[in-house]
């Protein structure tokens, strides 16, 4: 028999809501137009490369096939983004050598897409061990992780890719 989404939800570790507030409010802040330095860009695609592959490898492993399935979602995640040009109209103050990024829910989306990926992830595997040794679910939740991290990988790239090449590198 399997346990109510109540039962769930009362076994769940505290760390998992807090982790939730956290990405809810940085989400929400992604929802205005934002000044960033560059190392700021950065910083977001790195976190959600290393919150992917922490996903893959502790449900699946990294190695083999479903590390290569989280290699092509980043690629295609941040392949699509590229060719999208998502966040449009993003560009370079030259002035405070900032980035004025507008605002956009799709942070947000894609922020809580992970997490609930990471969170029924955990849940199926908990509930049906055998899930972590089943290669169709080990490849498309791999791919999955992969696909979410690149479009904050290829949105960081698009955004950089405003500055004027004729500034010299920025460093700020």
């Amino acid at each position: 028999m399997h346990p109510t989404p109540l039962e769930i939800l009362t076994h769940v570790p505290k760390y998992v809501w807090v982790i939730l507030l956290v990405i809810t409010i940085i989400g929400l802040r992604q929802c205005r137009e934002t000044a960033m330095r560059p190392r700021r860009l950065v910083i977001l695609p790195a976190l959600w490369l290393i919150f992917g592959a922490w996903g893959v490898e502790k449900s699946f492993g990294l190695d083999g096939l479903p590390g290569l399935a989280w290699l092509v979602g980043i690629g295609l995640g941040a392949g699509t983004v590229r060719a999208l040009r998502w966040p449009g109209q993003a560009r370079f103050d030259a002035a405070t050598r900032r980035f004025i990024v507008p605002g956009s829910w799709v942070p947000l989306a894609l922020m809580l897409s992970i997490f609930a990926l990471k969170f029924a992830s955990g849940m199926s595997l908990a509930l049906h061990p055998g899930h972590a040794t089943h290669l169709g679910i080990a490849m498309a939740s791999s791919a999955a992780f992969g696909l979410f991290s690149g479009a904050f990988l290829g949105r960081a790239i698009n955004i950089l890719a405003v500055r004027p090449r004729s500034g010299g590198p920025v460093v700020a």
